[in-house]
């Protein structure tokens, strides 16, 4: 008899052993991201999409939130890489020698809703920028893009001309938008677009680039915001990449890691959707509060582009040392963000 148990009992822990071998391990990812917890981006998308991971793992995987930033933002990739964090959204415009690819949101030219780009940038990475390689030790989950930046002016009329704008004092990020700027103005004044506060509360500079009517809102610009000019098909939009790290990626399941992909991709891009509603209302604020939006006039326009060609072709370059044909590349993103566009 106690040989009979000593068996049964045995084969009772066999059998446990072998359920909780076939189970999925419950995994929580830590999502640290420089955006504060009221911006658009985490209380709309980021965070209804930590819910969809959870349920479209069932509960085995799920995305908890730091009270704040691990990293500095050019420290996005680099946190995540080491392990400080799990996921993180990357600004592509302060890490340009990392993303190069993503900086097509930079080259000036037509531009859509966030939400289309966001998804034309994800299919652009599949058809083109896959093979740069430029998520080391890292799993790449989605690429997106926010509205398309505007021009805007603190004195009472906007810039009209590119006359004007040669002696305009302008204040821009550093990189793509400070080139493109700098090759018409001798005024630029370049650095991170929380330190515009600065320099247009006190009457500084004569207009602000680089930024959505978001961003005045949130870097409190709007009592100094004059003028909107909307870049027409001359404009740029700031990129991102939704990344996990590839250690922690590599530990969950394939049930689980298809169950993500499942919401993320161009899933997430459509998540997007959220901002521009934001966006929208922003601007509709900004207008009831006085700021005058106006476009590009046609001249202008022109001027621009001839000013603005070397941008495109130093993007193209660029991305060409790292494997991509960065012409067709650049096709493909337009010509897909326009399809959006029409559909």
């Amino acid at each position: 008899m106690k040989k009979i148990f000593g068996k049964t009992a045995l084969a009772g822990s066999l059998a446990v052993g072998l359920l909780a071998g076939t189970a999925r391990a419950e995994t929580e990812l830590l999502f640290s991201t420089f955006f504060p917890p009221q911006h658009v981006l985490v209380k709309d998308v980021l965070v209804p999409w930590a819910e969809k991971v959870a349920e479209a793992t069932d509960g085995e995987v799920t995305v908890t939130f730091a009270a704040s930033s691990l990293a500095p933002p050019p420290k996005q990739l680099d946190m995540v890489q080491d392990g400080i964090a799990d996921v993180t959204v990357q600004f592509a415009g302060v890490v340009p020698n990392r993303l190069t690819t993503l900086l097509v949101g930079a080259v000036p030219g037509p531009t859509g809703t966030s939400e289309a780009m966001s998804r034309a940038l994800w299919r652009t990475h599949e058809a083109h920028f896959d093979v740069a390689e430029e998520f080391d030790r890292l799993q790449l989950l989605s690429l997106f893009a926010l509205p398309p930046q505007m021009m805007f002016g603190t004195t009472g009329a906007p810039i009209s001309s590119v006359e004007e704008m040669k002696s305009a004092r302008i204040a821009t990020t550093p990189g793509t938008a400070a080139k493109a700027f700098g090759a018409v103005s001798s005024g630029i004044v370049a650095g991170p677009a929380f330190r515009y506060f600065e320099l247009v509360s006190k009457g500084m500079v004569d207009a602000f680039v680089a930024v959505t009517p978001i961003d005045v809102i949130g870097f409190n610009l709007a009592p100094y915001t004059k003028t909107a000019t909307d870049m027409g098909s001359l404009g740029t939009a700031g990129t991102f990449s939704l990344v996990m790290n590839e250690r922690k990626w590599r530990r969950l399941s394939e049930e689980d890691r298809d169950a993500i992909m499942s919401v993320s991709g161009e899933y997430f891009a459509g998540l997007l959707g959220a901002v521009d509603a934001r966006n929208s209302e922003v601007i509709e604020q900004l207008k009831a509060d006085g700021v005058r939006f106006v476009t590009l006039s046609e001249e202008m326009e022109a001027d621009l582009r001839d000013a603005f060609a070397p941008i495109s072709e130093d993007w193209i370059a660029s991305v060409t040392a790292k494997g991509v044909d960065g012409a067709a590349a650049l096709d493909f993103y337009r010509d897909t963000l326009s399809q959006l566009a029409a559909e």
